[in-house]
């Protein structure tokens, strides 16, 4: 075995060193054409440029054939080289026909420097084939004073950078400048055209030193552009109809055009938020068929079919990222933790002449019973043989006459130090357990007893529930089939998916088979919270306390959105600030914990006490037996007491 499989750490070490040296110590074929003074200043601006802001963070340079006779590139990379790691170096055709690493052409931490003297126009139209070329930073270095760049920043590839810096020398009266500008697409300028090219001013070391100065915030400000959201309207909290008609009427909902807001919700809040900070109006757009997306046979459906296909720019339905969304769209940084969870139907309430048995468990009672036998059964044996006090029968039960508060003449009889001691603990334990029972007894009298719910995912799968789901296209049937866990299995083989979706209420037609009892009703945990309390089914359902696939809300963009940062960092201040946790409270809270409360009738009435009218009536029956057994067995009727 060689050393480098013997320590895979020192060959990676090994490799990295080898590819930095590699870019740094390229050499370039020496330019052809004398430098002017255009070229002194190109030479200069690029070494200060990456000697400078550019240093310290991955850098792809990559050029095209004219730039390599234009410029001196190896006297450029030895003026900037000590301060580069790594550089990674590529001419036009080689980025478009050699595989490289993902980190080589994408990322937050990847700067590309495009050096170009020919219209990189038929280059740019080829590289936006790539779906991995996307870097965060963005340089556009032409060195041809003479060519439209407008036309380079309005590429679709160019313009998928978060950040843009265009350099472009110029020459006027003789003179030799390079001017910087970036790309603002969202603003407009007096004329009303898009900022598609915008001046950041003159060239100086002084003016653009740091990297902040170098590549200003694009998307500050939208101008007022107008954001096409495609949503559905079912996913309470965060999205659902204002009104009943809501679901009934166009499904093209614009509020800042004047149209009625059909759809709210936390979402639509926090979109109002973000339109009125980043300067842009939006436009809700619902599709026809209730479908929120998945990717059937290469093609995607549904919601994640309008941002593919359609020209949408947003969804803000619940979704999460899975491979397949994350690879081919752009998401936000999660916003809201949220869970599935299953809703069933409470038990039947157990009989009320029984909820004088709850305060204490099955336990404690049978523990109070063998008790009380080992503490009066032998101490009433010993008062009867050692002081001849009455029989062992009547001495225990007196004992026993501790447990309902009754008083016992064996304290007072019996002027012995051991059974007062005996007596005082026995009264003791008793009076803590009457005073127990009596307390827990008032809220058991009051609240309705059931049997045990359900509370673990194995638990329902041995029994007649049927699991359930609406079909509108979740990942939770394909993990639940085909699951490694034989429960989670057991559930997605008995899984009903219904397909009749009513628009206005999709769920309903479940969830009445849910209050039937016959089905358990699987969606996310916030919105069968929202459904219970809209429903008024708190006090009949509950969800079920284990969790099944936790994971992260978030937004959804067409892939290589520039601006998906901008809204990932002003949703994250959204959630950092607790404003998301507020508008949650706002939909849902106070809802919530009014419904949830459980409570009593305020007055105990005959439901409540026949236990204890039971209770008696059965002593009486005992009683009355006891009686008929002793007339039967004893023909001499007993001698009336002294």
């Amino acid at each position: 075995m060689t050393p480098a499989r013997k320590h895979p750490r020192l060959s990676r070490l090994l490799l990295l060193f080898f590819l930095k040296s590699a870019a740094v110590n390229a050499t370039f074929p020496q330019p052809s054409i004398i430098a002017s003074d255009n070229n002194s200043k190109i030479h200069q601006a690029l070494t200060t440029l990456l000697s400078g802001p550019l240093s310290g963070q991955d850098l792809l340079l990559v050029t095209d054939d004219h730039t390599q006779r234009l410029l001196d590139l190896n006297q450029v990379m030895e003026a900037a080289g000590a301060s580069l790691t790594p550089v990674f170096l590529a001419t036009q055709h080689s980025l478009l026909h050699t595989p490289r690493p993902a980190h080589h052409t994408k990322g937050t931490l990847l700067t590309a420097l495009l050096l170009f003297y020919q219209d990189p126009t038929d280059f740019l139209l080829l590289l936006a084939d790539n779906t991995n070329w996307n870097p965060s930073y963005l340089v556009l270095f032409c060195l041809n004073p003479n060519l439209n760049t407008t036309t380079v920043l309005s590429q679709p590839v160019v313009q998928r950078s978060h950040f843009i810096l265009l350099l472009h020398p110029s020459v006027q009266a003789d003179r030799h400048r390079i001017y910087a500008y970036t790309s603002l697409p969202m603003q407009v300028s007096g004329r009303g055209r898009p900022l598609t090219k915008a001046p950041m001013g003159l060239w100086t070391q002084h003016n653009f030193h740091t990297r902040q100065s170098l590549f200003q915030p694009r998307f500050q400000n939208f101008g007022g552009y107008v954001v096409k959201v495609t949503v559905l309207c079912y996913d309470e909290p965060f999205l659902y109809f204002r009104d009943e008609d809501g679901c009934q009427g166009s499904n093209v909902h614009a509020p800042d055009f004047g149209g009625k807001d059909f759809c709210q919700g936390i979402n639509v809040d926090a979109l109002h938020i973000l339109a009125k900070k980043l300067g842009f109006r939006f436009v809700m757009i619902s599709p026809d068929e209730i479908n929120f997306g998945e990717k059937v046979n290469g093609t995607w459906t549904g919601l994640f079919g309008q941002l593919m296909y359609e020209n949408k720019d947003l969804n803000i339905n619940v979704f999460q990222p899975n491979p397949d969304s994350a690879s081919e769209f752009d998401y936000i940084y999660p916003y809201w933790d949220t869970s599935f969870s299953f809703l069933l139907i409470l038990p039947t309430p157990l009989p009320q002449w029984t909820n004088i048995l709850y305060p204490f468990s099955s336990l404690i009672w049978a523990l109070i019973f063998v008790t009380t036998i080992l503490v009066s059964c032998p101490l009433g044996l010993l008062l009867h043989h050692l002081f001849h006090l009455r029989d062992s029968v009547t001495n225990a039960f007196e004992v026993s006459s501790g447990l309902v508060g009754q008083s016992m003449r064996v304290a007072e009889e019996v002027q012995v130090w051991w059974v007062r001691v005996w007596l005082l603990c026995w009264l003791l334990a008793v009076d803590i357990l009457s005073s127990v029972y009596s307390g827990n007894l008032v809220a058991m009298l009051t609240v309705p007893a059931f049997p045990p719910k359900l509370h673990t995912a194995e638990q329902l799968a041995a029994t007649n529930f049927i699991p359930s789901m609406a079909d509108y296209g979740s990942f939770v049937p394909d993990a639940l089939r085909t699951s490694q866990n034989p429960t989670l299995a057991m559930l997605g083989e008995k899984l009903f998916l219904d397909p009749d979706l009513t628009p206005c209420d999709p769920y309903n037609a479940l969830i009445e088979k849910v209050l039937r009892g016959t089905h358990a009703l699987l969606v996310s945990r916030d919105y069968l919270r929202f459904t219970q309390a809209k429903k008024n089914v708190t006090r009949s359902t509950y969800l079920m306390e284990e969790r099944l696939y936790k994971n992260y809300m978030t937004w959804f963009l067409p892939q290589h959105t520039p601006y998906t940062a901008t809204f990932s960092h002003h949703m994250t201040r959204l959630l950092e600030t607790g404003i998301l946790a507020k508008l949650y409270r706002d939909h849902v809270g106070t809802l919530i914990t009014h419904d949830t409360q459980v409570r009593g009738d305020g007055v105990l009435n005959l439901s409540h006490l026949q236990g204890a009218f039971i209770l008696l009536v059965l002593g009486l029956g005992v009683a009355f037996i006891v009686l008929l057994l002793e007339r039967l067995t004893n023909k001499t009727p007993p001698s009336p007491p002294p």
